[in-house]
């Protein structure tokens, strides 16, 4: 049996999506846990609507969505346990093409790609720095979404979502996993993974407390995994762009500059760094274009 998790919080217009893509799977042993983490809309109500015995609802106190996970997996009972987000949706025979892949190789995780659906633009695949098979050895495991994983149930078990982690809770996770248990990636894209502005990716002052926490814990990071830091790094200089738009917290921004250029940058993003930090982007900008 597969048990598949999804903690939700208001999600009351997209939870329905969520979950009918779990019970309709061609793999049916399963039993679905929705762990509301304390939602003040009709969640709840439009959940009970629901008529199968395999949908199990729990309600609990607001402590955000790493907590609700964590209970998920403690009332797991199947031999598998898959993640899901209560926004997206998964394709109906991801589970089924997932066991069949862990079964096959021997993998104690495994974990497909996703397609990226933004509004207003194209769906595009990801994550497109991974190739098929084995993490072996394990070079980086940024952008791998919880919504893409199914494994071993003793491997949830053992390892719990960290619940300080303002951001990248699945890399923190995958990253103390990966010591331990071996990771195998599906070069196919079998979740429909929906972004908004409200997500939490366009927050930067979380992706900077994130950073910071990372370092704190695992201060070899930029040494041992070069190209997971570079990928920091890129993403760290891309979203100060957001403070721009927003022309507030000047403080930050040094700080955000400053981090991403101690994460191991290329020699492009390094430029692109010290020319912002000394105020200077636009204008080498122009002068560029102007040649």
């Amino acid at each position: 049996m597969i048990s598949v998790i999804i903690p939700t919080y208001n999600r009351e217009r997209s939870i329905i999506k969520s979950v009918s893509s779990v019970l309709r799977q061609t793999y049916h042993n399963l039993e679905l846990i929705v762990v509301d983490d304390g939602s003040t809309d009709n969640t709840e109500t439009v959940l009970k609507q629901i008529k199968d015995d395999r949908l199990i609802y729990v309600k609990r106190e607001n402590e955000g969505a790493c907590a609700a996970r964590n209970y998920g997996i403690e009332l797991a009972k199947g031999e598998y346990i898959a993640l899901n987000d209560s926004d997206d949706e998964r394709h109906a025979d991801k589970l089924e093409r997932q066991i069949d892949v862990l079964q096959s190789t021997g993998a104690d995780l495994v974990f497909c790609k996703y397609n990226r659906i933004e509004q207003g633009k194209a769906p595009r695949k990801a994550p497109i720095r991974f190739n098929e098979g084995f993490l072996d050895p394990v070079r980086t495991v940024y952008g791998i979404g919880t919504q893409t994983i199914i494994a071993k149930a003793e491997v949830f078990k053992e390892f719990k979502f960290d619940i300080d982690m303002p951001r990248f809770q699945d890399l923190e996770l995958l990253l103390r996993i990966s010591r331990k248990y071996s990771i195998y990636c599906m070069d196919e894209a079998l979740v429909e993974f929906y972004t908004g502005e409200s997500s939490i990716s366009k927050k930067p002052e979380k992706l900077y407390d994130a950073c910071v926490l990372l370092l704190k814990k695992y201060p070899e990071l930029v040494k041992n995994y070069p190209e997971m830091t570079r990928s920091f790094s890129n993403l760290i200089f891309g979203e100060t762009s957001w403070l721009d738009v927003r022309k507030i917290n000047r403080k930050l921004k040094k700080e955000m500059y400053g981090l991403a250029y101690k994460l191991n940058p290329t020699l492009k993003t390094r430029m692109k760094i010290i020319l912002k930090y000394l105020n200077l982007y636009n204008l080498a900008e122009k002068l560029i274009v102007k040649k």
